[in-house]
C-alpha cells in the first residue's frame, strides 16, 4: 500500500494513493485480511518450563482476525468470561464460561483514596492455606489500566481458590507504596475494599445483562466512500547529539 502523503493535498495529486487504499479495501471485501486468517492462540500454564497449546480442545481459536480480548465475570457465577473485538466480522464476540467445577473464587473492587481512585497500579496479596493443617501460600494480583493490545478487562481483581482454600487475609499494597491487611473475607463473596478505611464492604450481586444474539446486516454501498488522511503533524524543534558530540536540530536530518 502506497504511504499516505506528507502534506495535505488534492484527491487528483494524491491518485496513487486512493488507487491503493481503495485496492486494499477490496481485497477485504473478497475476504482477505491482514492476519492472513490466524486462528486466537491459546496457551496453558503448566506451573512448569513450558505452556501447553490447548487452542483446539478450549474452542477459542476463532479465524476472527482478534485486535482485543477482555475477561470479566459478565454472569456473576465466579468464574470469568470473555469478549473478543475482531476487525472482521463478528466485531464482537462474547464466550459465556459455563464450566461446573464446584471451585470456589473471591472477587475485589479496590478504591483509592490519597492514591488515584481507580487505584490503578495496586497490588493485592490473597494469603490462604488447604485444608485445616495445610501449607500456607498466597495469590497475587495488579490492578493495571490496560491489558495486552487494545484491551481492557474488568477492574474487578479475580482470584481463583480451588476447593479448599481457607482465607487467611489479604494484604494490600496501594499506589504508593503503602500497605494495609484486611481480614474477614470469605470464599465465593464480592468486596469493595477502600484504601485506609481497614475494612471489607459485601458487595450485593447484581443480575447481568441477557444478550441476544444478532444477525449482521451487510448492505452494498451505492457510492464509493473513502477517507483521506491529512498531512502529518509538524515535528517539534528538537535537538540531539551526534557521535562527534555536535549538537545538531532534528530538522537538518529530515527525508535522510
Amino acid at each position: 500500500m502506497s504511504r499516505s502523503p506528507e502534506q495535505a493535498v488534492t484527491p487528483a495529486a494524491a491518485r496513487d494513493y486512493l488507487d491503493a487504499f481503495e485496492m486494499t479495501f477490496r481485497m477485504f471485501e473478497r475476504g482477505k485480511s491482514f492476519s492472513g486468517h490466524q486462528r486466537n492462540s491459546v496457551f496453558l500454564n503448566t506451573h512448569g518450563p513450558r505452556f501447553a497449546n490447548i487452542s483446539a480442545v478450549s474452542g477459542l481459536d476463532f479465524p476472527d482476525d482478534g485486535r482485543a480480548v477482555a475477561a470479566v465475570d459478565w454472569d456473576h457465577d465466579g468464574d470469568l468470561d470473555l469478549w473478543f473485538a475482531n476487525r472482521t466480522a463478528p466485531q464482537l464476540r462474547f464466550l459465556r464460561n459455563n464450566a461446573a467445577n464446584g471451585r470456589g473464587f473471591l472477587a475485589l473492587r479496590l478504591e483509592g483514596r490519597s492514591s488515584n481512585r481507580d487505584a490503578i497500579g495496586a497490588r493485592a496479596e490473597l494469603h490462604l492455606r488447604g485444608d485445616p493443617g495445610g501449607r500456607p501460600y498466597r495469590l497475587a494480583r495488579t490492578l493495571r489500566a490496560g491489558e495486552g493490545f487494545l484491551s481492557q478487562s474488568g477492574k474487578w481483581l479475580h482470584f481463583g481458590l480451588g476447593t479448599s482454600a481457607v482465607i487467611d487475609h489479604l494484604e494490600v499494597w496501594w499506589p504508593g507504596g503503602q500497605p494495609e491487611t484486611f481480614t474477614g473475607l470469605h470464599p465465593n463473596r464480592r468486596y469493595r475494599i477502600v484504601q485506609g478505611s481497614g475494612e471489607v464492604e459485601e458487595w450485593p450481586l447484581r443480575q447481568p445483562v441477557e444478550l441476544a444474539s444478532s444477525q449482521l446486516s451487510i448492505r452494498s454501498p451505492t457510492t464509493p466512500e473513502r477517507v483521506v488522511l491529512v498531512g502529518r503533524a509538524p515535528l517539534p524543534l528538537l535537538s540531539y547529539s551526534d557521535f562527534g558530540g555536535d549538537e545538531l536540530p532534528s530538522k537538518a536530518n529530515l527525508g535522510r
